[in-house]
């Protein structure tokens, strides 16, 4: 039987445990409830205990009753999420679900983020609106996150609605989808790309489509690179063409739209792995922030509005020098063949000549640092125009295509 974890406070959320448990076992299907409760109040409702879910990592609830509230869920969150990919891996569960405020979302969320792509993980939880980022709830996985409307302080007619929708999407996946991602024999390439490059980067990846190759595009405002770079460790793509690595100057930054602390490792993992990789200039050359969050030294800048609220950025040359360290540093230990790409007429679609971000000083101080300082082992190849255009991304598609060559992954299903 396909079998759903629930983790739950089971002190507090035991009412709601009860609705969850009779909803997914009228659809039958099995249920296992994981009571992450640490207060002092009874629990109910529940499976596995939290004594037991504690003894799993080695830790005795004895030990622990005495500590702080944060210490405890310190002690109990890490613990959960050894227990549930314990249970993955033994195959005993089928999806995890959740409902709760802030405590449990962190509990149940941590543990959602050990699991693999594709597996089924539900969260309706209170912190899922306000000014809040789902860095701390997704990671860098597909959870499927619902907003709860009001608290889970019992059954009524808002959170029975609310659990009934969580648990049927749930249920839904369990039934009808929920597999893990698995790599398929077609050749997989990875593009980063975000709207600044959208132009070239969907060129590229036309042309590859048109040789054969699925490509998977990923978003680099923030965590999409980082996310790109954990399926290559997992092997679920053949070779990554780097279109876009704003993520590194909005790193060097420290804030920003497109900034998560996720990202500070971006290239450096990719080349670890020895993926074939393609490695362009991207969005280095500006930043992106909100209007009213403003970066210092904004009388010397120039920036143009992207929309009401958010502002793209040129940065400045003795900020270009230091991005420009920054990925000859995370290139120092390739020692295998890669290749960077680099135009002649801008890294976006608004720096060509005459446009709004266009700074040829700030261009050539990228360009020329990088290209002059990174590692033997790094082919460098200039291709003229902007990065942006139809033209640029094709001939780019190109050279990801001979970096799969040189690394023998090139296979008899491609049309080229």
């Amino acid at each position: 039987m396909k079998t759903i974890a629930i983790i739950e406070s089971c002190d507090t959320k035991y009412k709601e445990v009860a609705f969850m448990r009779e909803f997914i076992e009228k659809e039958k299907i099995g249920v296992i409830v994981i009571n992450t409760a640490t207060g002092t109040t009874p629990s109910y409702n529940y499976d596995i205990s939290r004594e037991e879910i504690l003894l799993e990592s080695g830790v005795k609830w004895e030990d622990i009753e005495t500590l702080t509230k944060n210490e405890k869920m310190r002690h109990m969150t890490e613990a959960t999420a050894n227990l549930v990919e314990k249970l993955y891996k033994e195959n005993k569960i089928d999806a995890v679900l959740s409902v709760g405020g802030l405590q449990n979302t962190i509990m149940a969320t941590t543990a959602m983020q050990r699991l693999p792509i594709g597996f089924p993980k539900v969260m309706a939880t209170t912190i899922a609106s306000g000014q809040r980022k789902f860095e701390s709830v997704v990671g860098n996985k597909d959870i499927v996150v619902i907003p709860s409307i009001c608290d889970f302080t019992g059954l009524n007619i808002v959170t029975r609605q609310i659990i009934s929708n969580a648990c049927a999407c749930c249920v839904g996946m369990v039934k009808h989808a929920g597999n893990v991602l698995e790599k398929e024999k077609k050749l997989v390439v990875a593009v980063s790309l975000m709207g600044i490059t959208n132009n070239g980067a969907c060129s590229a990846i036309e042309e590859l489509e048109r040789l054969g190759i699925e490509v998977i595009g990923f978003h680099t405002t923030g965590v999409g690179g980082t996310i790109m770079e954990n399926m290559a460790e997992d092997r679920l793509v053949d070779g990554i063409l780097d279109f876009t690595i704003h993520e590194i100057t909005s790193g060097y930054f420290g804030g920003g739209f497109s900034y998560n602390k996720a990202s500070i490792g971006r290239l450096s993992r990719s080349t670890a792995i020895h993926v074939p990789l393609v490695v362009c200039l991207g969005g280095l050359d500006f930043i992106d922030f909100a209007t009213s969050e403003f970066p210092s030294r904004m009388d010397e800048r120039v920036f143009m509005l992207h929309n009401d609220t958010t502002a793209h950025i040129k940065i400045l040359p003795d900020e270009a020098r230091e991005v420009a360290q920054i990925v000859i540093k995370r290139l120092e230990n390739v020692d295998y063949h890669i290749r960077l790409l680099v135009p002649t007429n801008g890294m976006h679609h608004n720096s060509r000549k005459d446009l709004e971000l266009y700074c040829k000083e700030v261009d050539n101080i990228l360009i020329d640092t990088i290209s002059s300082h990174v590692n033997e082992n790094v082919e460098v190849t200039v291709i003229p125009g902007n990065m942006d255009e139809k033209q640029w991304g094709i001939q780019a598609a190109h050279h990801m295509l001979d970096e799969l060559k040189y690394h023998n992954k090139i296979r008899k299903d491609l049309v080229y």
